[in-house]
């Protein structure tokens, strides 16, 4: 008898014992399950889109951008915007993988966006065709997003503000691409950038003025990186220039130009060797091949 009531006691104990490990290791799936749910849910998500896309480029389907795609792009605009004035985003839309593979048929597509508190946005439309050569078209379409402080209180330094966009195909096929476009206001003086990348035949400088007046501009470079496109309106609107002769001709490495308060300009220079990449930022820390004073 007092045996079977040791074996009882310790039935009870290894029972309880069963019972906390369970509900600890529950604690710790539940756990694992809160934490990978989000990464799950994005995998499969990624992977939906990808066997999406491969199913609609299989029906020689293509329905694409510059600034959205159906992973939901983050395009980022630095320094480039004064905070004060109208801010223009250009999203170009496509349905051309590359020359050889094309959508021939028309694409028909609705556009929907959100956007941050601090500003106000507006649409150059809300539908687009994209034409295919089906219809003579070159398949490309494109809209526009103005952007304006949020009740005439311009942004500070710094400040950031974005826009959500959503495009959705209505036809042949049903497809979504996204993203976020998001500006970041430049410093209250005059900045400048110079987009560039290997192997491209030109770069552009984008000159930002945040002062509340317009400024004498100037950039010097060496003809022999870089030469000024002389159809620029920086060139045309230019008060004085130097040169500097190069094989017995001579060639502008200094020009200035007037740029208006509260405004952007961009000025293309073409590259004497294609391959390099000249890109500048004030954030970057290289030695820009083009400088700006004022």
């Amino acid at each position: 008898m007092k045996v079977k009531k040791e074996r009882k006691h310790l039935n009870k104990r290894t029972k309880g014992k069963i019972k906390k490990n369970n509900i600890f290791l529950l604690l710790i799936i539940l756990v694992v399950v809160v934490y990978l749910a989000p990464k799950l849910f994005s995998a499969a998500k990624y992977i939906y889109s990808s066997v999406q896309e491969y199913y609609l480029s299989s029906k020689d389907f293509y329905f694409a951008s510059d600034k959205l795609s159906s992973s939901h792009t983050e395009y980022e605009i630095t320094n480039n915007w004064s905070g004060a004035e109208t801010y223009i985003i250009a999203v170009n839309m496509s349905s051309k993988k590359n020359d050889m593979a094309f959508t021939a048929a028309d694409i028909e597509y609705t556009i929907s966006y959100t956007c941050s508190d601090n500003i106000s946005c507006k649409l150059s439309k809300t539908s687009g065709t994209i034409v295919g050569q089906d219809n003579g078209g070159v398949n490309e379409d494109s809209f526009s997003i103005n952007i304006d402080p949020a009740n005439g209180t311009a942004l500070n330094e710094g400040e950031k503000a974005w826009v959500e966009v959503t495009a959705t195909s209505k036809s042949p096929y049903k497809q979504t691409i996204s993203g976020k476009l998001i500006l970041e206001v430049g410093n209250a003086e005059i900045s400048y950038e110079i987009i560039d990348s290997a192997n491209s035949p030109y770069l552009t400088v984008n000159i930002t003025n945040s002062q509340s007046k317009g400024a004498d501009v100037t950039l010097a470079y060496s003809p022999s990186v870089v030469l000024l496109d002389m159809t620029s309106r920086f060139y045309l609107n230019s008060t004085s220039n130097k040169t500097e002769k190069l094989n017995n001709y001579a060639y502008i490495n200094s020009i200035t130009s007037y740029v208006d308060s509260l405004t952007t300009t961009s000025v293309k220079f073409y590259k004497m060797d294609k391959t390099q990449d000249y890109s500048y930022s004030n954030e970057n820390g290289v030695t820009p091949v083009i400088t700006l004073s004022y």
